[in-house]
């Protein structure tokens, strides 16, 4: 049964997450206790329909665009920042496979802070990115193929972390459907494993602006 909250304005009776009361259909405040998938109306989990989320987000930025209340008094004009705020911040996190994989983390539970500047515990995850970067630092960014070699050491990188995409939503997918916890634990280690690649494109692609 859906929990029903009352509505500032009218004192009314609205359903908890709606962003309008039915009876006076003036704005209401975000819900607090609502996670980014369903602000969105999306059920959690790492596989989404982004097709679903950018129409969510478009719809839900007409309506509560601040320019539609303008006019308004100033409870329902932060309303609608608050919502515009809202809906910004989870559209950013949900629509990256990286942010979204973190985010699943917090929200099961698992772990509620991603470890930034954490070193790989992994031996053998070590030596891997080593033997990438010392790949990238043998690039003569003087030479003449200098462009080709980073753009074939950006398209390996990517098919690699394309696989670090399937393999955490695996997990996920082990843990939401199948319900095994050690799905998370699966999940958690291949998306530390993207973050340190995405990285690493970063810096691939700082040193690929030089050519363009």
């Amino acid at each position: 049964m859906n929990r029903v909250d009352v509505c500032w304005s009218c004192r009314g009776g609205v359903v908890a997450g709606e962003g309008f009361c039915p009876t006076c259909r003036v704005i209401q405040p975000p819900d607090p206790r609502r996670d980014h998938f369903h602000y969105f109306g999306l059920n959690p989990g790492f596989d989404l329909d982004l097709g679903v989320l950018d129409t969510v987000y478009r719809q839900r930025q007409q309506q509560f665009h601040p320019d539609l209340f303008v006019s308004r008094g100033a409870t329902e004009r932060r309303y609608s920042m608050e919502h515009v705020t809202r809906l910004n911040e989870g559209y950013r996190t949900l629509k990256d496979p990286l942010t979204r994989g973190e985010y699943l983390l917090k929200v099961t539970g698992f772990r509620e802070q991603t470890p930034e500047n954490a070193t790989p515990s992994d031996p053998a995850f070590l030596l891997e990115i080593m033997e990438w970067r010392e790949t990238l630092e043998e690039v003569d960014l003087k030479g003449k193929n200098a462009a080709v070699q980073l753009q074939q050491l950006r398209d390996r990188m990517m098919e690699t972390c394309d696989a670090e995409v399937v393999a955490l939503g695996k997990g996920f997918h082990d843990w939401f459907v199948g319900g095994k916890r050690e799905g998370l634990a699966v999940a958690a280690q291949h998306t530390d494993r993207l973050r340190y690649f995405t990285r690493f494109l970063d810096e691939l692609d700082r040193k690929s602006e030089l050519f363009f």
